[in-house]
Order: structure tokens, then sequence, then C-alpha cells
């Protein structure tokens, strides 16, 4: 028996995709995935004390300008998706560890 398992994402994958009232789909990516778990499991789901966060953590201009774009599209949408508990239990370390200490990545695995 193979069993296959998929790489983890290097952050540009496709998370999710939402439309907004016009129907215009918006694109999550992974790196969007782990900053809003950051923002909602460490930080309350405050957008600007995240931004704040993000200033101080390696590639801090990377990660404001994604804590910034998910503040926006939480304005635009009014709110965004809520995390799956089994999806978040599966990328909140991962999510720390990249917030912290590991650059934003733009590529894609698969």
């Amino acid at each position: 028996m193979t069993t296959k398992t998929l790489a983890r994402p290097l952050g540009g994958e496709i998370y999710e995709e939402l439309k907004d009232r016009h129907g215009n789909v918006i694109v999550l990516t992974y790196n969007d995935l782990w900053m809003l778990l950051v923002c909602r499991t460490s930080l309350d789901g405050d957008w600007v004390r995240t931004r704040q966060a993000a200033s101080m953590v390696m590639d801090a201009a990377a990660k404001c300008a994604i804590a910034e774009r998910l503040w926006e599209l939480e304005q635009l949408l009014g709110g965004l998706p809520t995390v799956p508990a089994g999806v978040q239990s599966f990328h909140l370390q991962r999510a720390h560890q990249w917030f912290k200490g590991r650059p934003v990545v733009y590529e894609k695995r698969w």
C-alpha cells in the first residue's frame, strides 16, 4: 500500500477563494491563513496589535502588508471566514513559527 503525503505549503498556495459582494474572486493564500491564525489565537483578533507585532518580526514589511490586506478584506467582506478546527490545529504551530522566524514566501509547492 502506498501512501502519498502532500508536502507542506510554501505560502503562496491557495488556501481558499472567496467572493465579494460583486462576485469578484478574492484569493486567500497560506500566508494569509497563517497571519489570520496568529491574529485570532494570539492577538485576540485585533489587527492593530497584529500589525504592531508584525513590525517586530523577520520580514516585517511583507508580514505587515499581509496583515493590512487582511484587515482591509475583513472590512470589505464584513468579516473573514472561520478557520475549521482541524485546519487550525494542524497549522497553528506552523503559523506561529512562520510569523516569528520565517520569511514570507510567495512561491507555490503545488
